[in-house]
Formats: C-alpha cells, structure tokens, sequence
C-alpha cells in the first residue's frame, strides 16, 4: 500500500532481545524497512515484572532503567507504553523511563490508559510526563481513544497542549473499528457499558466462532481458551475518525498486526484507503496534506531521512495513480493487497511495478544513531 518503512514496537510491545530481532531481519531480507521503539512491556518482562496490574519494585524499575538505556544506545527510535495494557504501571515508572528517552532526544509514545469517557483523563495523564519531562510525545491511534464522542475535546485538549509548549504529535487509522486481542485490558469490566452495550459489535477474527460474537457465553469461552485471537470492535464513529483525519496535528498510521493473516484489513489496507476515501471521495483531506501526513511529517518526527526528495536523502519513492487507488483488504480478507501503485522505490531501486512486487528483500532494519 505505497509503505516502504514502517515504526514497530507500538502499545509497548516488541522483542525483549531487540538485537536478534535486528539481526533475524536482515538475515530474511524483509520488503519494507523497519525502525523499532522499544516496547515498555519487554522491559517489564526482561526485569521479572510479570503482574500487569502490579507496579514494579524499586530494583525491577532500576533495571528496567539500565535496559532501556542500552537499547536506546543500540539504535532504537524511542520508548512505548501500552497504558492501557499494563495499567499496573505508576506516574513513578512513566516518569523514570521518560526522562531517560529526553536525554536521548528519543520519543515516547503511548496506548493511553483509557478511551471513551475517559479518554481526557487519560491524555492529561500522558501530556503531564512530557510536561514533567521535556520528551517529545507520540499518542498512539487517537481514533480508537476518542471517537465516541469526544473527538472535539480530545484534540482541543492537544491544541492546548501543544500551545503551552509541550512537543505532541497524534495518530490515527482511517477505520472506525479497533482491534485487538480478546485476552487484553480492554476487555477488562464492563466494556459493553463503554461501547455500546451489543457484544454483537465485536468480531472475532479467527477460530471456530470467526465473525461477529454471537452472546457473552461465547465471548467469555473464547476468553478464556484462546486470550490471543484477535478481535475487532465496530463501536467507533465515522464522523469523529474523519475529525481526527482532518486534524494538521494529527498523522496517519496503520496500527496494523495480523496473526496468521488474521485481523484487522488496516494492516494491508491504510494508506490506500485514506487515499481513496478521504482524499478523493469525501474531499476531507487535500492531497498535499494527505502525502504530508503520510511522508514528511512522520520521517521527520523519527530522524528518518525520507519523506521528501530531496539530494542526500533516501531513495524511497512512491509513484501511484490516484484515481486507481483502492484499498482491497476486508475485515473477511484483511490481508488482501491494495492497488493503483505504479511504482515503489526502496534505495532507488524498484520494489513494486504495477502492484506486483517484483523485489521483496530491500528493507533493512534502521538504528538510529544518537
């Protein structure tokens, strides 16, 4: 879908053995390049912090604090949290791990500790650490956080931030449905109550009850024997994504896993289908911001030298036709590939003619040199 260098590591997680992960990489000669964050919650695991509803002690956190400080070291891009994932984690830890992320000039983005009508608490939550700290903010997939209503508070409260001189920055997807595992916090209480009230509006992605979630019995037995398939709420609102979308605060992003070509079309699809639906359908976006929101904003946020051509950058180049583009992928077939790629450049060399890859081992895994 036109993606020639992707951020891993989101909603903390990642490797906890980031250098074998870099290595197995290259080794396999991947398609796209790939830039790590490191994942809050291979930190927790690598220090023995196992509860997640638990904060860490004193030595884990010590440890952790070392950890992150050799990982950034050895190349990696920032730091994650999954907030929401780990809610054991304390205003002490966040703090602890921020400040080490500032003194590398690193980012720290974060899966916030809630969303719907608490998604403001949790964003003040967030913004407070890097305004205790002076590290750069990443917040991850707005739309799944706050399109339930309240879109307009979310991002005023961002403007705020952002003018009080906070360094801020937001993501979104162009969906109006999450995913994740059935296993996760999300799930944790009475999440009917939060999104709506009809267990039918979650989806199950794989398995034998594949499709929509027909009672809770069904969900609870799911939950219970198989915590790692994935699942996908239809529970947010169009018009509230589109806001975010809209918003010159706000880049895209695809937030995309699949678990054996399982899951959410958003990980085949994004980046064609903000094209299609928001640029040429809906007009909602122009498509020099779009190609922004898409390119430059995002390299530059990470110290990476693409997004524009320019002499002495990267050769990552994207030719596709707009009337042609259209995201394939289906929330029944959510790893179908996109089209109206003409061509697809990675290091100048051709990785995609006419929708077909015709070189599949030009990524690289990128370290970031502090």
């Amino acid at each position: 879908m036109g993606v020639t260098t992707f951020i891993g590591g989101q909603c903390g997680g990642g490797p906890r053995d980031e250098e074998a992960y870099a290595h197995a990489y290259n080794r396999q000669r991947q398609p796209i390049n790939c830039a790590m964050l490191t994942g809050h919650g291979a930190l927790r695991a690598c220090a023995g912090a196992r509860d997640k509803y638990a904060p860490v002690t004193d030595e884990q956190l010590r440890a952790m604090e070392c950890d992150l400080r050799a990982r950034l070291t050895a190349g990696s891009y920032g730091l994650s949290f999954g907030i929401r994932y780990i809610p054991g984690i304390d205003r002490r830890e966040m703090l602890a791990l921020a400040r080490i992320v500032r003194s590398f000039n690193g980012i720290v983005a974060a899966h916030v500790r809630d969303d719907c009508g608490a998604v403001l608490e949790a964003l003040e939550e967030f913004i407070d650490i890097g305004r205790e700290t002076g590290v750069r903010l990443q917040v991850s997939h707005i739309g799944s956080m706050a399109a339930y209503g309240q879109m307009e508070r979310a991002l005023a409260l961002l403007d705020a931030a952002s003018a009080e001189g906070i360094d801020i920055l937001v993501d979104c997807y162009p969906y109006d449905a999450f995913c994740t595992s059935i296993g996760a916090t999300t799930y944790d209480g009475d999440f009917l109550a939060r999104y709506g009230g009809d267990i039918r509006n979650i989806e199950m992605t794989d398995g034998e009850f594949k499709g929509r979630i027909p009672s809770m019995e069904v969900f609870e037995k799911i939950r219970r024997e198989h915590p790692e398939y994935l699942t996908v709420g239809h529970v947010m609102r169009p018009e509230e994504v589109e806001a975010a979308l809209r918003h010159p605060r706000v880049v895209l992003g695809s937030d995309g896993i699949l678990q054996n070509g399982a899951g959410h079309p958003r990980a085949a699809g994004a980046f064609a289908r903000f094209l299609h639906q928001y640029v040429v359908e809906k007009k909602a976006v122009s498509l020099y911001d779009a190609i922004a929101k898409m390119t430059y904003i995002g390299a530059e946020r990470f110290g990476l030298r693409k997004g524009r051509l320019s002499i002495g950058w990267d050769a990552d180049v994207v030719v596709f036709d707009l009337e042609r583009v259209r995201d394939n992928a289906t929330f029944a077939e959510p790893s179908l590939s996109a089209e109206g790629f003409r061509y697809i450049l990675i290091g100048g060399e051709i990785a995609v003619e006419n929708d077909e890859i015709v070189n599949p081992v030009l990524g690289r895994m990128m370290k970031r040199v502090y």
